[in-house]
């Protein structure tokens, strides 16, 4: 229970039993103000009322407060007793309806998506880049909401909230939960069960067993790292790809990358997989679940596949005598007020470097989740070619209608826009001596990926990943309930013609390139799950050689 709902229990059978003894001494002692004091639990109760809020379970302690007013009226001893007797057995009966009830302090899921929606529709700023039926979205997810409203289901709503903000194919809409227990309820029956291993798509098209568990049932039955899978549950695998989403990619191609994962999980008590052994033979087995599935698939993409060096954030690393890592996790630093303070750091090792004669530079924003502008200028100036560049352009913001001001629409129904103040930095070119290296993965987002845009340009950079980054740059509002935060894209970055900067339109065809794509293999997949190395590291510095 809330804290003022005990409060309102605990003085309302306080008083009533005052008021119990008080009518007995009243009876002996008469005065007009013993009278009043049977006003005082209903006025109380009013005040914690409109401080918390109305709650349908308290009704009965609301009740009993109201029913001791009528002893203001009533002054038999007799009678006041009967009220004071009533009203505490209403507030015990009151007090288990809060404690068993599920709907006790329950939320307005569907109140709660009606806000949310309404704000996201009026500001979310991609609406006509990608193509959004908001009316589509609202009679497909209201009736989701309005039922877990009447199941009073928290993880219910959440799921609604996370397929919701899936179909928006932008890394920055996003449903986070607040309750961990909720959350973790939540993913577990959205991810299903664990079965001993993971599924991933090679680049061929092949789905196979990664992440496999040597004490498992699988593992037993001769399932390992790289095994072919052919068919769930009786259904052939290609059958059941993009049947379930974990995450929203604004790639398309990203998508594709990592659209095998939720088949392990799928099942209920048991599973029936059918794989090609190690001697070439097909082999059905039935694995038994051994957990939840989320917590093995999430292992499998933070700990193996998305994982980069294990340094912290703006650590340098030697890879060998002529190569060095710099690992960008996130683009923060201590404050804003500092980053030339880590501008200067970065250009003194960089310089000391360059003297010991180091050549290569590899930039690890795997996984890295963004953070400030000021950040990625001040670091794209050190490497930069001389001369001025261009951040990125603002859009020019109508204040009365709430919207970015558009330019034009094409026949095909893109989209270009005003275009506002632009921010500038100089290059200073301290790398020109040598060569660049970016690694990213599908979750570098936000000014990771504006990083990775910018610097694709220059002549001496190479991108390489298994997939393009996240392709989401655009800056973020959020919109807060009292059990989770929905984010969006709500401010707008431009380029100079006016387009949309960094984010994909509705064709889902990424615009930050990726010159180097590394396929998804056998080799990669020995190498990350049975050797436990750096694939995409080692891909780097082969890069170098060239």
């Amino acid at each position: 229970m809330v804290i003022w709902d005990i409060v309102c229990v605990v003085l309302n059978l306080i008083l009533a039993v005052f008021l119990f003894w008080l009518a007995g001494f009243a009876e002996k002692k008469k005065n007009v103000k013993w009278r009043l004091l049977y006003v005082l639990p209903f006025l109380v109760t009013l005040v914690l009322v409109a401080i918390y809020e109305f709650e349908a379970c308290m009704l009965g302690v609301y009740f009993g407060a109201f029913l001791l007013v009528f002893g203001m009226v009533k002054q038999e001893k007799k009678v006041r007793r009967v009220l004071c007797f009533v009203s505490v057995l209403s507030a015990f009966l009151s007090l288990g309806v809060c404690l068993f009830s599920p709907g006790y302090r329950s939320y307005d899921y569907a109140a709660d998506f009606k806000t949310g929606f309404e704000e996201m529709k009026l500001h979310y700023v991609l609406s006509e880049q990608k193509n959004i039926d908001w009316d589509g979205l609202y009679e497909k997810y209201l009736p989701l909401f309005e039922e877990a409203d009447k199941a009073h289901d928290g993880v219910e709503a959440s799921i609604a909230w996370t397929k919701f903000a899936m179909e928006f194919q932008d890394g920055h809409v996003g449903y986070g939960i607040k309750d961990e227990k909720i959350e973790k309820m939540t993913y577990e029956k959205m991810y299903g069960n664990d079965y001993g291993f993971c599924t991933m798509k090679l680049s061929d098209g092949k789905i196979v067993a990664v992440m496999v568990k040597e004490e498992s049932e699988a593992y037993k039955a001769g399932i390992r790292n790289g095994s072919e899978i052919r068919a769930w549950n009786r259904e052939p695998v290609e059958s059941l790809l993009g049947k379930e989403k974990f995450s929203s990619f604004a790639v398309e191609e990203n998508e594709e990358f990592y659209e095998a994962l939720p088949i392990a999980g799928m099942g209920d008590e048991t599973a029936f997989v059918c794989f090609i052994d190690e001697t070439g033979e097909e082999k059905t087995v039935a694995l038994s679940k051994i957990g939840n599935y989320y917590d093995r698939m999430m292992d499998c993409i933070e700990d193996v596949i998305d994982k980069g060096a294990e340094i912290s954030n703006l650590d340098w690393m030697h890879v060998d005598e002529n190569t060095v890592l710099l690992r960008m996790r996130f683009m923060n630093y201590d404050s804003e007020e500092n980053f030339s303070e880590m501008e200067t750091g970065l250009r003194e090792e960089m310089l000391a470097l360059k003297e010991e004669g180091v050549t290569n530079l590899i930039f690890d924003l795997r996984s890295n989740f963004g953070g400030s502008g000021n950040h990625v200028k001040h670091v794209l100036k050190l490497i930069a070619p001389p001369g001025e560049h261009v951040y990125a352009y603002d859009g020019v913001f109508d204040k009365e209608t709430q919207k970015y001001k558009i330019d034009s629409v094409a026949d095909d129904g893109s989209v270009t826009y005003q275009v506002g103040q632009c921010e500038i930095y100089q290059g200073e070119n301290l790398w020109g001596h040598g060569k660049i290296v970016i690694l990213v993965n599908a979750n570098t987002v936000s000014a990771g990926d504006h990083f990775t845009m910018a610097a694709s340009a220059y002549p001496n950079v190479t991108v390489m990943g298994f997939t393009h980054s996240n392709g989401s740059c655009q800056g973020v509002n959020s919109v807060s309930f009292d059990y989770g935060i929905l984010t969006y894209s709500g401010a707008l970055l431009l380029n100079e013609d006016g387009s949309v900067f960094v984010d994909t339109d509705h064709s889902r065809k990424a615009v930050v390139p990726l010159d180097k794509k590394i396929p998804f293999d056998l080799q990669a997949v020995s190498s990350l799950f049975d050797a436990g190395e750096d694939y995409l590291l080692k891909k780097a510095t082969e890069e170098f050689g060239k």
